[in-house]
């Protein structure tokens, strides 16, 4: 904690309005819980703070407060009751851009397994103060309930965690300087987990990235497993993975399966392996096309463009203009800083990886993509020619169902047209986790931004996020 407090009563007459109020030595009154931003969550630890468990009196505008509502204060001097930290990954090592932090006034709702609408907006838990956490993962909490016992909640999409701060004093700064208080849940008995698949390719270990952000050993598995363990290998046509993992190609093909997963993890397979997705017009493309449009995510690189090029999807097909062959393209890639989220991610390189310069590296960049619609696709990066090849899109999602609003979109994809993790020292097969024994490479940091970022509430890319409003 920054700063010294003011000492604060808490009158026997909670926050009344021609009552005694809750009163500041200099004269402040209690604030009526309207001000902050907003959130969404769930998890196991649920609670509100000590003297913040029902309802007591009216705010300043009259209207009654509730729980931690009688616990927000007016400071004098302009002064405010802040909390301040940064939302880290599981390993408390990667600053979290767009994670959205917040104090409950009751418990969130349980999050619900599986691909869903999960449009940006939807609250849980009554937040009485919201944020945003900025490029660099810091957040800033105004208004916040002073006291002892605090409930805080940290929340990417089905990630989400719920901590308790020990204490809040009044009218200063709690700074939360620990990661270990800000960071997502490493397993489910710490918190929500989105349920996530993965299926293994030869030339891209995707899967090695999940560890490294600090995933538990625990929390991996096969189908079989079912929700026990938060993600599933799937085995695509290299084989790989563990033994007893099913076959990807009949996963892919089934979008009854494919809704079981909030996000599925596409490995290159170093072609485009139409053999294992029923062909170019295979049951696979459909499958996967509806499982978008039903709130799906996915993530893709290289040979894994075949999603997009022959997606059962007319509208998403028609998004962008595939060369195909994996030609390589120049690096790095320079980042599109033009949209808010583009500026972010140059931003949050730069924190991550100092002196990107608004660049993003690969081990490998690739010129599959001729062209992308940008009436469908947001574009993320480009990079330059490289053997004859011209300058073209790298980096590209979409939202889907494509060219529709914003608020009828539920699914998303990301495409990195390079290779991530294509080293010697890192591998998805039957030792896995334990087999991914490398460091954090700069192009699995890049994976991990976009990891989280199709991970979180869907909305228009374009548009700056904002937290949802206070309940």
């Amino acid at each position: 904690m920054l700063g010294a407090a003011s000492a604060i009563t808490l009158s026997a007459f909670g926050c009344g309005s021609s009552t005694p109020k809750n009163t500041l030595d200099d004269g402040g009154t209690a604030s009526d819980g309207n001000d902050g931003g907003t959130s969404t969550t769930t998890d196991p630890t649920s609670g509100t703070g000590d003297s913040g468990t029902g309802d007591s009196g009216t705010g300043d505008s009259g209207t009654p407060c509730k729980g931690l509502q009688c616990q927000q204060v007016t400071c004098g001097g302009g002064g405010d009751t802040t909390v301040t930290g940064t939302v880290f990954t599981p390993s408390g090592t990667i600053p979290i851009y767009n994670a959205i932090v917040y104090v409950p006034n009751a418990d969130p709702v349980p999050l619900t397994k599986g691909a869903t609408c999960d449009r940006c907006g939807a609250v849980t838990g009554e937040p009485v103060v919201t944020a945003l956490s900025a490029a660099n993962g810091q957040f800033i909490l105004k208004n916040v309930p002073a006291g002892k016992n605090i409930p805080l909640v940290i929340q990417v999409g089905k990630w989400r965690r719920q901590v308790t701060i020990p204490e809040v004093t009044a009218c200063s700064e709690t700074k939360l300087a620990d990661p270990e208080l800000t960071r997502l849940p490493k397993n489910q008995s710490e918190g929500s987990m989105p349920q996530i698949a993965l299926t293994t390719g030869a030339c891209d270990k995707l899967g090695c990235m999940l560890p490294k952000i600090g995933i538990d050993a625990s929390e991996f598995g096969v189908e079989s497993d079912g929700t026990a363990k938060a993600v599933h290998v799937y085995k695509g046509a290299d084989n790989g993975g563990p033994t007893a993992a099913s076959q990807a190609s009949a996963f892919w093909s089934d979008a009854t399966k494919m809704m079981k997963y909030d996000m599925i993890l596409l490995s290159c397979e170093c072609t485009e392996s139409l053999n294992n997705k029923g062909g170019a017009d295979g049951p696979a493309f459909t499958a996967m096309a509806d499982y978008l449009k039903a709130g799906g995510r996915i993530f893709t690189t290289d040979f894994m463009y075949a999603w997009y090029r022959y997606s059962g999807d007319p509208d998403l097909r028609s998004a962008t203009d595939i060369r195909g062959g994996a030609p390589q393209a120049g690096s790095p890639m320079t980042v599109n800083a033009s949209f808010p989220k583009g500026q972010a991610l140059s931003d949050w390189l730069s924190v991550v990886i100092p002196g990107s310069a608004g660049t993003a590296s690969a081990e490998v960049v690739f010129g599959n993509i001729k062209s992308v619609d940008e009436t469908k696709t947001q574009l993320w990066a480009t990079s330059g020619a490289m053997n004859r090849l011209p300058e073209g899109p790298r980096i590209f999602s979409a939202n889907l169902p494509v060219g529709v609003s914003a608020d009828k979109q539920c699914g998303k994809a990301v495409h990195i047209d390079a290779h991530v993790n294509s080293g010697l020292l890192d591998a998805v097969d039957k030792d896995y986790p334990a087999s991914c024994k490398d460091v954090m490479k700069p192009s699995e940091n890049l994976l991990a931004f976009f990891f989280f970022d199709l991970a979180s509430c869907i909305q228009d890319d374009g548009e700056p996020p904002t937290p949802p409003p206070v309940k």
